[in-house]
C-alpha cells in the first residue's frame, strides 16, 4: 500500500531541521513575554476580594465568575491545539495578537459597568493566556529539542517572575490609585508595547523545519495515535486534578488571607506572590533535573512534597511559619506543570506538539470550571476558606499515584547537543 501523498511521517529528532537563528534571543523575548502577561493576570485574583466588596458579590458569583475564565481558557485549549499546530506559519501572528487583545481585555475590564458585563469579559479576557501557551510551547519543543523540559521551564520561570510581581504590584497599585478600575486600566499600555516586541522578535518563529500543508485527516490521525497512548492519557490526567486543586488555591488564597486571617491588601498581596511564583527558583532546576535523571523522578517527590505543605497551611497559623509554607508550596505551583508538559511533548510527534498541550490545558479548564463550584462546597460545608488546602493537598496525592503507574521510559532527545545561543 503507498502512502497518501499528505501522510506525515515522524521524523527523529537528529533528521529535523535545526531552527536557524539565535535560540537564546527566542527563549528570552518569549519569556519575558510571558512573565509580563502573567504579572498582569495575578493581579485579577488578589483584586477579586475588593471587585467583590464593591459588586456586592457573594461567594457563588465569584464562583461563577471563576468558572467562566476556565472555561474560555478550556475551550481555547482544546479547539485551538488542533488548528494551531496545522498553522505553523503563522504563530508569530498568534504570539503577537495575544499580547495586543490581553491589553485590550484588561482596559475593558477596568470599564464594565456591573456583574454581568464583568462575566462577559472575564470570559473573553481568558482567551489570549490560553492561545499563547500552544503555539509558544510547540515552538520551544521545535526549537530545543535537545533541552526541550529547560527551555519550557525557562519558558515558566518568566511566568513566575510575572507570578511573584503581579500580586504585589496590583496590591500597591490598588493602595496608590485607590481603585481596582484603575488598576486595570493601568495593565493595558505595557501589554500593547510587549506586543510589539514580540512582532518585532518572534514573527518568524514558525516559519522554519516543515511547513508542508497537512490533510485534515492526517493531522486528525496524528492526533488520535497521540490521545491513545496511555502515558498521554495518565499525565493529563494528573495535570488535571492538580490544575483543579491549584485553581481552587489560587482563587480562594485571596479571602482566606483577607477575610479569615485578616491580613491587609498589601501582606496578602505579598503571601499570594510567594505562593504563585517562587517557581522562579524551582522551575529551571527541576526542569534541567527532569531533562538528565527523568521526568517520573522529579514529578512524583515534587507532588508528594506538594500535598504535605499545602496540608499544613491549616495548622500554620498567620506568621512566619505560613510565610514558609506558602513558599514551600509556591516552589511546585507551576513548575512541576511544566514537567508534566515536557513529559507529553516527549512522547508528540511533530506537528502534534500544539495539540499536546491543548489537551493539557484544554481539559484543566473545561474540568475546570466545575472547581469552583466543588470549592464553594468545601468551604461552606468543611470549615471555611482554609478547607480549600486540604482539598487541593488531596487531590495532588492521587495526581502522583497517577505519575507513579504512568509508563514513562524517559530518554534524553538523541540530537547532537547545542549552545543556547546556537
Amino acid at each position: 500500500m503507498q502512502p497518501d501523498e499528505h501522510d506525515h511521517i515522524e521524523l527523529p529528532d537528529r533528521a529535523r531541521q535545526p531552527y536557524p537563528g539565535n535560540r537564546g534571543l527566542v527563549l528570552g523575548n518569549m519569556s519575558m513575554a510571558h512573565g509580563v502577561s502573567h504579572s498582569a493576570d495575578q493581579g485579577f485574583p488578589v483584586l477579586m476580594p475588593t471587585i467583590s466588596t464593591a459588586l456586592g458579590l457573594s461567594d457563588f458569583q465569584v464562583s461563577v465568575l471563576w468558572a467562566f475564565r476556565f472555561a474560555g481558557f478550556g475551550i481555547v485549549n482544546l479547539g485551538g491545539g488542533l488548528a494551531v499546530d496545522m498553522l505553523k506559519r503563522h504563530w508569530g501572528v498568534m504570539l503577537t495578537g495575544c499580547m495586543l487583545m490581553a491589553g485590550l481585555m484588561f482596559a475593558l475590564t477596568g470599564a464594565v459597568p456591573n456583574y454581568e458585563i464583568l462575566i462577559v469579559v472575564v470570559f473573553l479576557g481568558s482567551i489570549p493566556g490560553a492561545l499563547w501557551h500552544l503555539p509558544s510551547s510547540a515552538s520551544l519543543s521545535q526549537i530545543f529539542p535537545d533541552r526541550r523540559g529547560f527551555a519550557l521551564s525557562i519558558h515558566g520561570f518568566g511566568a513566575n517572575v510575572g507570578n511573584v510581581l503581579g500580586p504585589v504590584i496590583a496590591t500597591a497599585m490598588l493602595g496608590l490609585l485607590g481603585s481596582w478600575r484603575r488598576v486595570f486600566f493601568s495593565y493595558a499600555a505595557p501589554l500593547l508595547l510587549v506586543g510589539v516586541v514580540v512582532w518585532l522578535t518572534l514573527r518568524n518563529v514558525g516559519r522554519f523545519g516543515v511547513q508542508e500543508r497537512r490533510a485534515l485527516r492526517t493531522q486528525l490521525r496524528d492526533v488520535s495515535a497521540l490521545i491513545k497512548k496511555p502515558v498521554v492519557i495518565m499525565l493529563v490526567l494528573a495535570a488535571t486534578l492538580r490544575g483543579i486543586g491549584l485553581d481552587a488555591v489560587f482563587a480562594w488564597s485571596p479571602f482566606y488571607l483577607e477575610e479569615t486571617l485578616g491580613k491587609g491588601h498589601l501582606s496578602a498581596g505579598i503571601h499570594y506572590s510567594l505562593l504563585s511564583g517562587m517557581g522562579i527558583v524551582s522551575a529551571p532546576i527541576l526542569g534541567t533535573l527532569s531533562d538528565r535523571f527523568g521526568r517520573k523522578a522529579v514529578l512524583a517527590p515534587g507532588f508528594a512534597l506538594a500535598s504535605a505543605l499545602a496540608l499544613l497551611v491549616g495548622v500554620a497559623g498567620d506568621g512566619a511559619f505560613l510565610v514558609l509554607v506558602f513558599a514551600g508550596m509556591g516552589l511546585f505551583s507551576f513548575a512541576l506543570h511544566q514537567v508534566i508538559q515536557a513529559a507529553v511533548l516527549d512522547v508528540a510527534g511533530e506537528g502534534t506538539e500544539a495539540t499536546a498541550v491543548g489537551l493539557i490545558f484544554g481539559l484543566n479548564g473545561i474540568l475546570g470550571v466545575a472547581s469552583p463550584f466543588l470549592a464553594f462546597l468545601v468551604i461552606d460545608n468543611l470549615g471555611g476558606y482554609g478547607s480549600v488546602y486540604c482539598y487541593a493537598g488531596g487531590l495532588t496525592v492521587v495526581a502522583m499515584a497517577l505519575v507513579l503507574l504512568a509508563p514513562m521510559n524517559h530518554e534524553r532527545a538523541n540530537v547532537p547537543s547545542r549552545k543556547l545561543v546556537a
